[in-house]
């Protein structure tokens, strides 16, 4: 039975990835730039929004060590209290995935080295993927990896949550395409690393808690 099981998610898992695969395909390839393009016109039609949007700070790397810090405090106070319960496995499980899928995402973008959407509209360069750059990459999106990852967490413990997690993630995702901050294709990619990232750990989680209690 479990062996099916375990068959079963390996097969789910797979057409999840190819989907996902040929979705990035095919948006880098015919939607991307167009959006890109038609975001940023809109844009400068109004002047005031242009400027906001051009400015909004990157805290993503504040809001991981924050978040994670207190996650880990609050976890080890609660095994201290031998308080091992859904709150207890939620904690560890997303105070772990958190700064693992920062680390992830920003190698990634390192070996990607895609040029962002408004560095693209405003040095007319050709919109490519420069392999082994440094710095300024935007795929895949680490803003939907990192929030994506503790969504998945929330979505594991909580499923009473489901459904504002999932209005979260869209809404996220827009906001980050409608500021031509990312690509269609970042996004989407962001979203699946966030999400895949997180179910393997978890899984992980599982199977190591089985083998280090048997009789359970």
């Amino acid at each position: 039975m479990n062996r099916k099981y375990l068959l079963h998610k390996l097969s789910n898992k797979t057409v999840i990835f190819i989907a996902v695969f040929i979705a990035v395909v095919l948006s880098i390839r015919f939607l991307d730039a167009l959006i890109a393009v038609k975001v940023y016109r809109f844009l400068l039609s109004f002047r005031t929004l242009h400027d906001i949007t051009e400015n909004i700070p990157d805290l993503l790397l504040i809001f991981v060590a924050v978040v994670t810090a207190v996650m880990w405090v609050i976890y080890f106070y609660r095994v201290h209290k031998k308080k091992i319960d859904t709150e207890t496995l939620f904690l560890r499980l997303a105070a772990t995935t958190l700064p693992a899928i920062y680390i992830l995402k920003s190698f990634l973008q390192f070996v990607f080295g895609r040029t962002s959407p408004r560095h693209w509209l405003i040095s007319r360069m050709p919109l490519e993927f420069n392999w082994f750059r440094a710095s300024g990459s935007c795929f895949p999106s680490g803003h939907m990896s990192v929030i994506t990852a503790l969504g998945a967490a929330v979505w594991i413990y909580y499923p009473k949550y489901r459904k504002p997690v999932l209005i979260m993630l869209i809404l996220l995702g827009s906001s980050l395409i409608i500021t031509d901050y990312h690509f269609l294709s970042d996004v989407i990619a962001g979203t699946y690393l966030g999400y895949i990232f997180t179910y393997f750990l978890h899984f992980s989680f599982v199977k190591l808690s089985a083998k280090n209690n048997p009789a359970d």
